[in-house]
């Protein structure tokens, strides 16, 4: 478990990972584009198309093919790296959890209330 990730991702121009729900929400904050190599069936498979579809990231499970993007990103095809970077930043919702915590205490309230 890592509890400096904000420093880590911030020294990075992309990001390798699997499909986890907190690792995309962190780098989409960050503006990081995605390179997804892998997800857990069920629970994480859905993040895949909502990272690509709104094309802040791609999906392979191949090395090869990741040594090839990352290569092309950093090399001929910097601006694809920048528009993934500007649509992570679109997704982002840093504020999501102050938002989840208005939405529990606004249930709490009416729960009360009964």
């Amino acid at each position: 478990f890592e509890t400096q990730m904000e420093k880590w991702m911030g020294a990075c121009d992309c990001i390798i990972t699997k499909a986890g729900p907190g690792t995309i929400a962190e780098a989409l904050i960050c503006g990081l584009p995605i390179i997804l190599n892998d997800y857990i069936p069920g629970q994480e498979k859905g993040n895949v198309p909502y990272v690509v579809e709104n094309g802040a990231g791609i999906f392979t499970r191949s090395p090869k093919e990741t040594a090839k993007i990352v290569a092309d990103w950093f090399s001929s095809n910097k601006e694809e790296l920048k528009t993934m970077s500007e649509n992570a930043l679109k997704l982002a919702q840093p504020e999501a959890v102050f938002d989840i915590v208005k939405d529990i205490h606004h249930l709490s309230q009416q729960q009360q209330q009964r």
